[in-house]
């Protein structure tokens, strides 16, 4: 018989509210700072709350530092104006009003076009997020286009062999290479820098040949793309959920 687990909430006097999740399967207590939901602690289904409870309270300081990080990449989520001037790698963005009472949004080959009502704010979240929906199908449109034949060239260059490259919007990844050489890349990659989507790239066509992260994965990745760590660090500048 399936038995369904509701989450909890518990209130930790100097970590705040915290929803415990019981994950049947689960074998290890994890700690996850969600943008939507907080502090999520998820637990093996016949662990004893306290020992839960417990955890997070060891892990306190951590929680605190990742609370931090996330309210201040919070903080900085671009509000799109009627003025941004905003552009993707080939598309431009206009915001402008008019007279209808809904929200249009269009993507050409290089505009992206949105309107909405003249008695609404741009800064309505509501706004914001057809916003930020159209700007995403541009860069899917883009990264269909350049992604593929980039991995291409630098496959050709590195001599490099992998099945095929498929792209798709993740929230935890930029890009990963599967056992059996199949390399997925991040739509979001139209936001980096060249270098850094190159860095990606050929992160993960070293993952062809290299399948984890010893020592002669970055000796192999720093031949190819000298100062590759220091690279690796801007990446980490950069967030997927955030933008």
């Amino acid at each position: 018989m399936f038995v369904k687990v509701n989450d909890k909430k518990l209130n930790l006097n100097g970590i705040g509210e915290v929803t415990l999740k019981r994950n049947l399967s689960a074998r290890y207590i994890r700690l996850k700072i969600d943008p939507e939901e907080g502090i999520i602690l998820i637990v093996p289904g016949l662990l004893s709350e306290q020992t839960a409870i417990n955890f997070a309270y060891e892990k306190a300081s951590w929680i605190k530092k990742s609370l931090h990080r996330k309210n201040v990449l919070k903080n900085k989520l671009t509000v799109f104006k009627d003025d941004t001037g905003f552009k993707t790698r080939y598309h431009s963005l206009t915001i402008q009003k008019h007279a209808k009472s809904t929200v249009k949004s269009v993507v050409s080959k290089s505009h992206i076009n949105i309107w909405y009502p003249d008695y609404a704010s741009v800064e309505d979240p509501r706004i914001q997020m057809v916003v930020r929906k159209a700007i995403e199908e541009a860069w899917r449109i883009e990264a269909k286009l350049y992604l593929p034949e980039r991995t291409h060239e630098l496959a050709l260059k590195h001599d490099f062999r992998y099945k095929k490259v498929s792209v798709k919007r993740a929230s935890s990844r930029w890009g990963s290479c599967s056992p059996d050489n199949n390399i997925n890349l991040n739509l979001q990659l139209m936001r980096l820098p060249s270098q850094l989507i190159d860095y990606v790239i050929l992160h993960e066509l070293v993952h062809t040949v290299e399948k984890n992260h010893q020592a002669s994965f970055w000796k192999l990745l720093e031949k190819l793309l000298p100062g590759a760590k220091k690279i690796d660090k801007e990446l980490n500048e950069y967030n997927l959920k955030f933008w």
